[in-house]
């Protein structure tokens, strides 16, 4: 999701990742966006055991949605080769959630000021790589599947 980070906006496209217990942005995102960091002295452990080193730490840094409204969250600014990821911290402080059914696909969803809440599909169902289960999974399908999708 498409996120503008700082006072300056900066335009950051950042994973949401359920399963990651901080908000992360890379050194060059938090130059870009001006953001001010204290110096944290720890590191990252990822999936596979592979560690980042941390070299700040922005707090209270405001964060536009794609819906306009401004959210203040804090990010670890990471080293290396890494996504900016909007972990599990700003889901709930935030009430999101993603939600997953048969019928309409996965479902990003917040609560809006006025209590509405707003439902952004992500994937649905007829779409192209949508899987039910691990048994529609396999090496040929996920073959198939990149050859069709061009990325970017």
């Amino acid at each position: 999701m498409q996120v503008f980070v700082g006072k300056e906006r900066y335009p950051v496209m950042a994973l949401v990742d359920t399963g990651s217990e901080h908000n992360i942005i890379t050194k060059d995102a938090a130059i870009k966006a001006s953001l001010k960091n204290r110096k944290p002295n720890m590191n990252l452990r990822g999936i596979g055991g592979h560690t980042t080193s941390l070299i700040g730490l922005a707090e209270f840094t405001q964060v536009m949605l794609p819906s306009g409204e401004e959210k203040e969250i804090q990010f670890f600014i990471a080293r290396g080769a890494v996504h900016t990821v909007l972990g599990r911290p700003f889901l709930e402080d935030n009430n999101i959630r993603l939600d997953f059914s048969q019928k309409k696909g996965e479902i990003f969803s917040y609560q809006e000021g006025d209590g509405r809440r707003l439902c952004m599909p992500i994937c649905k169902p007829n779409m192209l790589g949508w899987q039910r289960g691990m048994e529609l999974c396999s090496m040929e399908k996920i073959k198939d599947w990149f050859s069709k999708v061009k990325l970017k």
